[in-house]
């Protein structure tokens, strides 16, 4: 039985307060809290550190997110020593080129935009994408061909995501979910800012399925999201995240901690009904200028991921988020953009498209 779980993610907080509470101990690289993400593409310096953790505990597995797309040269040595909790890392580098999945997609009734590695079609728009991407990082629409990097045609309309669980035979359908962006946020105009709960495709018998069989000829286990666009009643697939992704956060707070818990025991069986029904959203606010953090919400559950008192933020750097819940729609988007007005107020952010 897992006992110790190493947890690698850009935010590890959430995670690392849900497997606490579930009774096990917690050992983290992330980018924001301990800043030590970057030092596990070192191998000897992960081995060191796998070593010394290993001395005390001996169940110990793996629950992973962003930050491991880049790193393929450690995913070998993670499956020798820790019990993977969720996909193979290797999926990883499979999904990064959707094209080598074009087949397998097609047998799902699911669809590619066009990709190119050298756009020549003038009549068209193209998105610049690293293959290694990860919250719409370093998307743009430049022309000019980089090392890494492909040429995915732009689709316009609203971006959605699906949201589901499964291991084995054992696929629940947890949700889809609109998409967010920041407005005029040059760095990175496609960088991933949030996400509504949404019910518009819940009907959809044939795009759940086409995700379920999706899931079953890519062997995907634990928590998966998968973003995509519908045009002209047709499923067009713009990126797979085997892994867990910010919207985790909303499903298992709805299943009251339970995707987590059967992460580290996949043997519990088929995830139960859901506990609440609410709609939710998140938002990732991103400062504009740099700022020396001082806390104005310290009495506001809604407000996430705050820095610490006095702590430095760059400009053009994730600040904090907003997570809210409610029975109605209106009045989420409501709350939703009080919050973020009196966050842009304060602290000079960017907008959200919402």
């Amino acid at each position: 039985m897992i006992d110790t779980v190493v947890v690698i993610n850009s935010d590890t907080s959430y995670l690392e307060s849900k497997l606490a509470s579930l009774g096990i101990k917690v050992f983290a690289f992330d980018y924001y809290n301990h800043n030590n993400l970057d030092k596990i593409q070192s191998l000897i310096y992960l081995e060191s550190f796998i070593n010394k953790i290993s001395v005390h505990n001996k169940n110990i597995g793996l629950i992973y997110g962003s930050g491991l797309e880049d790193k393929p040269e450690i995913y070998d040595y993670l499956k020798t020593k820790l019990q993977i909790l969720g996909n193979n890392p290797n999926i990883l580098t499979k999904c990064n080129n959707l094209r080598l999945l074009q087949d397998i997609l097609s047998k799902c009734n699911l669809k590619l935009p066009e990709h190119t590695d050298n756009p020549d079609n003038i009549s068209k728009k193209y998105l610049s994408k690293p293959y290694n991407s990860s919250g719409g990082y370093n998307i743009s629409f430049n022309e000019s061909s980089r090392k890494g990097y492909y040429f995915q045609e732009y689709l316009p309309g609203e971006t959605y995501s699906v949201s589901f669980f499964n291991y084995k035979d054992n696929f629940t359908f947890l949700g889809f979910n609109k998409l967010l962006q920041l407005v005029n946020y040059q760095p990175h105009p496609f960088i991933h800012a949030g996400a509504i709960t949404t019910a518009k495709f819940e009907n959809s018998y044939n795009i759940i399925s086409s995700f379920k069989k999706l899931a079953r000829y890519l062997s995907m286990n634990g928590y998966n999201s998968i973003d995509f666009k519908v045009i002209d009643n047709e499923v067009f697939i713009l990126d797979i995240n085997p892994r867990i992704t910010s919207t985790f956060k909303i499903y298992n707070d709805c299943y009251n901690n339970a995707l987590l818990n059967h992460m580290i025991d996949p043997g519990l069986g088929k995830v139960e009904e859901k506990d609440s029904n609410n709609i939710y959203a998140f938002v990732h606010m991103f400062v504009k200028n740099k700022y020396v953090f001082k806390n104005i919400f310290i009495n506001d559950s809604s407000f996430l991921n705050l820095p610490e008192e006095g702590q430095y933020v760059d400009k053009n750097q994730p600040l904090l988020s907003i997570y809210i819940n409610s029975f109605s729609e209106s009045d989420l988007l409501i709350q939703l953009k009080e919050k973020i007005s009196m966050t842009r107020n304060l602290y000079n952010c960017y907008d959200i498209d919402i």
